[in-house]
């Protein structure tokens, strides 16, 4: 029996950039800046904070929650009624915790506040440019600002995804993409990667 998979995020990455209708080429489907795909996205093509913000995350994780409702058979003659769960595709949010930053112009904080209620990329890696990551559409919401006196004051705040990611699961040499295009999981064959260069 082998040991289980143990996973730590160590060098995590995290990225926002104001969806842009007007770009070259634009289409509706597109998960990332200019249309590219989870395995070929940096985080480099996010808004040029990004690098920062992600020196300030504590926390981050994709949730799911299950959208599950009920259908009621009633009891007959022959037979004793039942209830069947009917479910429904699961929806999405970007759980984060971060350091605040409202002293810095171009910090998360004031980026948020800019842009609340826009639709935005979104960026979720958690090893440091490889897979395992996650790319999607999120609606930015302004974060907490503030909080007890001579604390470090950090922020949580959750970013509800408009649709299903597309998550690359694997490590630096081998993954595989799972897409969430159409509401069905659409899984691409598992394609080697070359091993990530020394410093």
């Amino acid at each position: 029996m082998s040991d289980p998979v143990v996973f730590m995020i160590e060098e995590g990455e995290f990225g926002l950039a104001v969806v842009d209708t007007a770009a070259v080429g634009y289409l509706d489907t597109w998960q990332a800046p200019t249309g590219k795909t989870v395995d070929l996205v940096t985080l480099a093509d996010y808004d040029t904070g990004s690098g920062g913000w992600t020196c300030q995350m504590t926390s981050g994780a994709l949730t799911p929650s299950a959208n599950t409702t009920t259908s009621d058979i009633p009891a007959t003659f022959c037979k004793a009624g039942s209830t069947v769960p009917t479910p429904a595709e699961s929806t999405y949010t970007l759980d984060l915790t971060f350091l605040q930053d409202p002293n810095v112009s171009t910090g998360l904080n004031a980026y948020l506040y800019a842009h609340d209620t826009q639709e935005a990329y979104a960026y979720f890696g958690l090893n440091d440019g490889e897979p395992p990551r996650v790319i999607g559409r999120v609606r930015l919401a302004a974060g907490l600002i503030g909080g007890d006196a001579r604390t470090t004051l950090v922020a949580t705040i959750s970013l509800p995804l408009v649709r299903r990611p597309d998550i690359e699961f694997g490590d630096a040499t081998t993954s595989i993409i799972v897409t969430g295009a159409g509401g069905g999981v659409v899984t691409t064959a598992t394609k080697a990667k070359p091993a990530k260069a020394a410093a």
